[in-house]
């Protein structure tokens, strides 16, 4: 569906109450049927992107990459495929694989495309994923066997703070956090609840449209033990679009092109990439581990 559509949709509660009729009555094959019949260009556009990439990244810092993608983010989400989801972090990416941070913890693992995608790139780094919705887990464990990268993936369930604390209660290097949890990052990202966070990096997606104020809540939490890089989502444009791969689209239907990296953002999307002042002393941490084993002895 256009981000344009589905913006009007959300925008009418009576107009919500009846999409989700039409969701509710109709079954799968009749909706497919109207979604050709009332948008046409649009999905024979999605199409050829599919059908062009053959689950697959087709640029960006993770070309390459296989994707197990739902079907609503195979519908809704090209920017995966196309390599141009949250583009404005390109950079970040790349610092962060070449950082090669031995362990990950991603927070809203989603359909995998940073927790396979970073495990592809860094060889020797670890991720323990939490999704709380279900319906994503098969592909994220498709995703990875597809990648190769299933020893070094551990995927889990909905996190609470106490889970991240633990998580970090034995640090064993620098490690980052990242975070895309629809609001609920305010709740997670608490330095007082979650003991360790002073010391990690952290990558997270702010929503202020859900929580008001929630990213400058963030940084004032973080000002003091962090340095905070702030990154603005903008709009993309034709030169985003990976044109040397799928030439034909940007040339005959470059208003769709672009309409098809549209990532359904409520709001102006922002991100904070906080890198730690203090980072964990990785030796102190493993002599007084081994101390203490030894006087347990």
């Amino acid at each position: 569906m256009q981000h344009a559509t589905w913006n009007a949709i959300e925008s009418y509660p009576a107009a919500m109450r009846v999409y989700r009729t039409y969701r509710k009555l109709l079954p799968p094959s009749v909706r497919t049927l109207v979604r050709w019949l009332a948008m046409p260009r649009w999905n024979v556009a999605a199409a050829l992107v599919r059908y062009r990439a053959a689950n697959t990244v087709l640029s960006g810092p993770f070309e390459g990459m296989h994707l197990s993608l739902t079907p609503v983010s195979s519908r809704n989400l090209l920017g995966y495929l196309l390599g141009t989801q949250e583009i404005e972090l390109h950079d970040v990416v790349r610092r962060v694989i070449a950082r090669s941070y031995p362990r990950i913890i991603n927070i809203g693992a989603a359909d995998g495309y940073y927790a396979i995608g970073f495990l592809r790139q860094m060889t020797q780094t670890k991720v323990v994923a939490f999704e709380g919705a279900h319906e994503h887990h098969a592909g994220l464990v498709q995703a990875a066997e597809l990648n190769g990268v299933t020893s070094r993936f551990e995927l889990r369930s909905f996190c609470r703070p106490e889970d991240l604390r633990s998580e970090l209660a034995e640090l064993d290097g620098p490690v980052l956090v990242l975070a895309d949890i629809e609001g609920g990052e305010v709740d997670m990202l608490d330095p007082v609840k979650v003991v360790g966070l002073s010391d990690v990096d952290i990558l997270v997606e702010t929503h202020d449209a859900f929580v008001p104020n929630c990213t400058a809540k963030l940084m004032g939490r973080f000002m003091r033990t962090h340095i905070i890089e702030q990154i603005v989502a903008r709009p993309r444009s034709l030169a985003d679009f990976p044109s040397a791969i799928i030439p034909e689209l940007s040339r005959l239907m470059p208003h769709t092109a672009v309409e098809l990296m549209d990532e359904r953002r409520t709001g102006t999307q922002k991100w904070l990439y906080l890198t730690a002042k203090r980072q964990p002393d990785v030796k102190a941490a493993r002599a007084a581990t081994m101390a203490s084993n030894r006087g347990s002895s």
